[in-house]
């Protein structure tokens, strides 16, 4: 177990763990905003067919997850428990992302042909983003995990995964910026020049930004490693607690809400406000800028009323200006601007608290077991999040192609649109409040969480003095 009244981590060190989520943000909200549109509109894929190969290569998620947190719970070398998963993942990373982002160039083609494979055609787009995500999942489910155990106090927690987010969320601003620069200042737009931008930012950063926290931010010193489980087990353990139970199902409607608006996004405002690729690069780019410079507000906010009553207070604000998007058309953007920006603002509290509620929930399965599984219930944390990111990409996609929204017409139907505008942001608003029953009696408060930490330390103590 970790010591006991483990002082504060420190800026730098709660800065350089930040730091590594940035390379990996960047890649994240291109798959969403960029990828359908460019594997469906430039390289003829049907956009039902690219939400549901994105859904389906989850599916791997179920095994790799849960594998990766629980060994990565009773490893023990000189490295630590998560570092070695990270720097195993990094290539798998890089080498992934360069073949889904950058299909057309030499290198793509000639290992895609080595490999037996025939043009950029269904089965690549399937093939490359589950070796993305299995390269995710080495390198995120271990870092989030080593997150959760750098502090144990209730609010330096909200701190860590502000920090994380902060980045995250420089990362997303990155991604936005690096196309609306590649548009104005050399004149390359469309998906797919932002694609091979962002790919060769992400391969420079992700080992440049990950080394120095791997260096230098410590990991906790377990005395006592996880006793070994089945994935059967694992889950039983994990079902039996009750407030984790809840965080689960909260995470579902959230991150799937987030994922639908994200997916079409792009669709919406090319389509239904009739703007242009340069316009949608700056409007999501204030979007994101709204959201982290609302997350010091939040946290402040979580401080006086608890976590879970501000991710309460997150979605209802999220859903009040959701409700005004299907009334946007062309002509409005500025309005439609605005709104979102607002709206964006809520994204932080729906992202960066949940994640600290998850940490203080481990503490329970620590109080009732002595062991520290922070791994196995992150792995189960990730598989869901990635599984509502991919089941939002896919009720997005493939409900707007049923709903005879077409991305390679000149000119949707108005029923088509109306559709697309309810999907981007009504829809997903009301999976977003089906998380309110759940979360507004939420039972482990701050107080709870610091007499859990109490009795834990104490237990420490005792058995450190016996030994």
């Amino acid at each position: 177990m970790s010591e006991p009244k483990r002082k504060s981590i420190g800026m730098v060190r709660m800065a350089l763990y930040g730091l590594v989520n940035l390379p990996t943000s960047i890649v994240g909200l291109p798959i969403a905003l960029y990828i359908p549109a460019f594997y469906s509109q430039s390289l003829g894929l049907s956009l039902a067919a690219v939400g549901s190969l994105i859904a389906l290569s989850r599916l791997s998620d179920v095994v790799t997850d849960p594998l990766i947190g629980v060994t990565s719970d009773r490893l023990r070398n000189r490295f630590g428990r998560r570092k070695p998963w990270m720097i195993m993942g990094m290539p798998l990373k890089i080498l992934a992302l360069w073949m889904l982002f950058v299909p057309s160039s030499d290198f793509a083609v000639q290992l895609w042909a080595a490999m037996g494979g025939e043009g950029t055609n269904n089965l690549y787009l399937f093939v490359w983003i589950s070796f993305l995500y299995l390269g995710f999942t080495l390198v995120d489910l271990p870092y989030r995990a080593w997150g959760a155990e750098l502090s144990i106090d209730y609010d330096e927690r909200s701190r860590v995964t502000g920090w994380r987010e902060a980045f995250g969320y420089g990362g997303t601003l990155l991604s936005l910026i690096i196309p609306l620069i590649l548009a104005v200042v050399y004149n390359l737009t469309g998906p797919a020049n932002a694609l091979l931008g962002i790919a060769l930012v992400v391969v420079i950063l992700l080992p440049a930004l990950t080394l120095p926290a791997l260096v230098w931010v410590k990991e906790i010193t377990v005395r006592k490693v996880a006793t070994p489980v089945s994935w059967r087990r694992g889950l039983s353990i994990v079902w039996a607690n009750g407030p984790y139970r809840r965080l689960v199902f909260c995470l579902v409607f959230l991150v799937t809400g987030v994922s639908m608006t994200a997916s079409l996004s792009f669709f919406f405002v090319a389509s239904v406000m009739g703007e242009s690729f340069e316009r949608y690069t700056i409007f999501i780019l204030a979007y994101y800028v709204s959201s982290a410079l609302a997350i010091p507000i939040w946290f402040w906010i979580s401080k006086r009323f608890g976590k879970h009553r501000t991710v309460v207070l997150g979605v209802a604000w999220l859903s009040l200006w959701s409700a005004f998007i299907p009334l946007m058309g062309p002509g409005h953007y500025w309005v439609f601007f605005a709104i979102m920006m607002l709206k964006g603002s809520a994204v932080g509290a729906l992202v960066f608290l949940p994640a600290s509620m998850a940490a203080d929930v481990i503490d329970l399965d620590t109080l009732r077991t002595g062991e520290q599984r922070t791994g196995l219930y992150f792995s189960l944390w990730g598989m869901v999040n990635k599984g509502g990111v991919a089941l939002g990409v896919f009720l997005s996609t493939n409900l707007a192609a049923w709903y005879g929204f077409n991305p390679s017409a000149e000119e949707n139907t108005e029923a088509a649109k109306f559709a697309l505008a309810c999907l981007y942001s009504v829809i997903p608003a009301f999976l977003a409040c089906l998380s309110l029953p759940l979360l507004w009696n939420y039972p482990l408060t701050k107080k709870r969480q610091q007499r859990m930490r109490s009795h834990i330390e104490s237990r420490d103590s005792r058995r450190q003095r016996k030994a």
